[in-house]
């Protein structure tokens, strides 16, 4: 029986750690949120963010690599919420290459950064004003598992087999 709430015990420990740690979040400026940071880029330049959403694309330039990210609040273990509930779009700039095989549409992110200014680019038909962060600390992380539930009755018992 010790084995079993060793185990449970370990489980809910790593399933509950922070996507980043502590120490990386030093600096970190609490009023800097993506809300705040779009409504006023040139004011939140040099301020510390953490941030994250769903990657949407990759460019790899010249100066580094700009991951578009459409933003997504982060939950209490500091993972991408709800996509639904996005306030808008971000670039992370990257110094160097960033393989777009790793950084996929569609998986989620996080970043800590300090906010560059804000990149006007083209947006479907519109000029999108992007805030851009220089990651100081990027994770890519794996989506999200969904639970899966067992209601413990095979489908032969239910149609009479």
């Amino acid at each position: 029986m010790n084995a079993v709430l060793f185990v449970s015990l370990c489980l809910l420990v790593t399933s509950c750690a922070a996507v980043i740690p502590g120490e990386e979040l030093s600096g970190v400026d609490p009023e800097a949120t993506y809300a705040a940071v779009a409504h006023a880029p040139a004011e939140a330049v040099g301020r510390v963010v953490h941030w994250g959403g769903y990657i949407h694309g990759v460019r790899n330039r010249a100066d580094g690599t700009y991951v578009e990210v459409i933003q997504a609040p982060l939950d209490r273990r500091g993972r991408p919420g709800s996509m639904d509930r996005t306030r808008g779009r971000f670039l992370v700039l990257i110094p160097g290459f960033a393989d777009p095989a790793v950084y996929a549409a569609g998986r989620p992110l996080v970043v800590v950064g300090t906010v560059r200014g804000v990149a006007r680019l083209p947006l479907d038909r519109i000029l999108y004003a992007y805030p851009v962060v220089l990651g100081r600390t990027v994770r890519v992380l794996e989506p999200a598992r969904r639970p899966q539930v067992h209601l413990g009755i095979g489908v032969g018992a239910v149609l009479g087999r």
